[in-house]
């Protein structure tokens, strides 16, 4: 005898099971500890490269190629992306989640130490940091006002909620 069978025989038992399962479901749904916001560290390298007056150009043949060359090989790399402007280039490295971010940085310093004899001797020493995109703000609100700071202070001291603020 399988459960339908039983369901049909004996619709009663059928409607009392299922409304134990929506209890305890609910029950369990109460005590469930759900963190909506987990800590979760992204292995994010950014490489801050600088070079006075340089154009984007050259920035990117002679700086932005050379190193994203040496940290292609970098085991466990899931993207690399970077960006060039007048004598400033930045280059993200982006790993993955189960690499150990500690080594990904130093092998990051290695590679890059590896290729500093062919780098611009101009170019000034690179800024490797750890960055976390979950530490980035959600979002950038602007305040303005035709009236200047009262309005201002107004806006940040007496909106707690910034729903209220937003939609007026």
């Amino acid at each position: 005898m399988n459960l339908s069978e039983v369901s049909i025989l004996r619709p009663v038992f059928a409607w009392m099971l299922m409304f134990g399962l929506i209890v305890f479901g609910a029950i369990c749904f109460q005590r469930m500890g759900i963190s909506q916001m987990p800590d979760v560290d992204f292995p994010v390298v950014n490489i801050s490269l600088r070079l006075d007056n340089a154009a984007p150009a050259v920035m990117e043949m002679d700086v932005v190629d050379l190193v994203e060359d040496a940290v292609m090989g970098i085991e466990g790399l899931k993207n690399v992306s970077s960006s060039a402007s007048q004598g400033i280039a930045n280059i993200t490295c982006e790993f993955e989640l189960n690499r150990n971010f500690d080594v990904a940085l130093q092998q990051v310093q290695n590679r890059i130490s590896q290729v500093q004899n062919r780098l611009p001797s101009k170019l000034y020493p690179p800024v490797i940091t750890k960055t976390n995109p979950e530490d980035q703000p959600l979002l950038w609100v602007m305040v303005t006002a035709d009236a200047g700071v009262p309005h201002y202070n107004r806006a940040s001291c007496k909106t707690p909620n910034l729903s209220d603020f937003l939609l007026g």
